[in-house]
């Protein structure tokens, strides 16, 4: 009796072990999606594996309160094509200066707007795409429209928009900026009533200018012209310079230039002036004062008007006299 318990036992563990090692040997290679609130990662694995093992061998950590579809103690079929990575999130949300908290499972900004028991008005938007994952630990602002002033290419406009940023306003009137434009506010601002936004073209060009230099005076001496006298003995001539800019055009007009190179095409020639250091060619000068010629003569009449007073006369050699009338 004994033996036929003992044989009937090992059938039945005979045939479970018959059946694991069929069913593992019809476990079929799948190629599965996990879709981890948005990223996206492809995995290799075998129909029947677990879900919670299949997302732990592509480095896939479940938390607490995350949660998968399909579960992650559930097997992988051959029909499985996607697994969704829900996280669990804790989110504020900032409406007329009060803060609600929300807390949704693989949830989107609108899912926590709505379980926070928020409706939005036709006036209202949120400053984060309503269609976003929600995020743990984010602050989600509900904004007004509201009205602001914007000038781009030379035209203002009071627009009145649900952009919650700068930046998103650009974007929804289609002002696209060059990489050197300049705008007033920084694009991840918020907007606020009556804010004035200005967007500047800037466009920057190299120019090349012709420019002229001026010539040095030199002096020289010679004895063999009498003191007092001097001449151009040499004339001075303008060099130029190719100058290269780089100027800065700001809505079209000239707001800065900088040099950033010059080269010589043509050297300047010096003036040179000849100053006379020798005797006048007559022995004496009008003066009959050893050669030496009067270059002024000042009158100074006296206040009494009785037709006295005195000339002060100047010299060639410098020297000055007082003379009495």
């Amino acid at each position: 009796m004994r033996t036929n318990r003992i044989t009937k036992a090992a059938t039945i563990l005979l045939a479970l072990i018959v059946i694991a090692l069929a069913m593992t040997a019809c476990a079929k290679d799948v190629t599965v999606t996990v879709d981890d609130m948005g990223a996206k990662t492809e995995l290799n694995t075998k129909t029947g594996t677990k879900v919670s093992e299949a997302l732990e061998s592509a480095g896939i950590t479940l938390g607490d309160k995350d949660e998968a579809d399909p579960a992650a103690d559930s097997e992988i079929a051959e029909d499985t094509a996607t697994i969704t990575v829900k996280r669990y999130a804790e989110i504020t949300i900032v409406k007329d200066g009060k803060e609600q908290k929300a807390a949704v499972t693989g949830g989107t900004v609108a899912d926590a707007i709505a379980k926070a028991g928020i409706t939005l008005a036709d006036d209202e938007s949120a400053d984060v795409e309503l269609t976003a994952y929600v995020k743990n630990g984010m602050t989600v602002n509900i904004l007004k429209s509201l009205t602001v002033s914007l000038t781009a290419d030379g035209k203002t406009t009071e627009v009145t928009t649900k952009a919650a940023t700068v930046e998103a306003l650009l974007a929804e009137q289609k002002i696209t900026l060059g990489a050197d434009d300049e705008v007033s506010e920084k694009l991840d601002a918020k907007l606020s009533a009556g804010m004035k936004i200005v967007v500047k073209r800037v466009v920057y060009k190299e120019e090349t200018a012709t420019e002229s230099i001026d010539y040095d005076n030199q002096e020289e001496y010679s004895d063999e012209m009498p003191e007092g006298e001097s001449k151009v003995t040499q004339t001075g001539v303008k060099g130029e310079k190719t100058v290269t800019y780089k100027v800065k055009y700001v809505d079209g007009k000239e707001a800065d230039r900088e040099k950033i190179s010059e080269k010589i095409t043509k050297e300047p020639v010096d003036q040179i002036i000849t100053y006379g250091s020798g005797q006048s060619s007559d022995g004496g000068d009008d003066s009959g004062d050893g050669g030496k010629e009067i270059v002024s003569k000042t009158d100074y009449p006296n206040c009494w008007g009785d037709g006295h007073g005195y000339y002060e006369i100047l010299y060639s050699d410098g020297t000055t006299e007082v003379v009495e009338y």
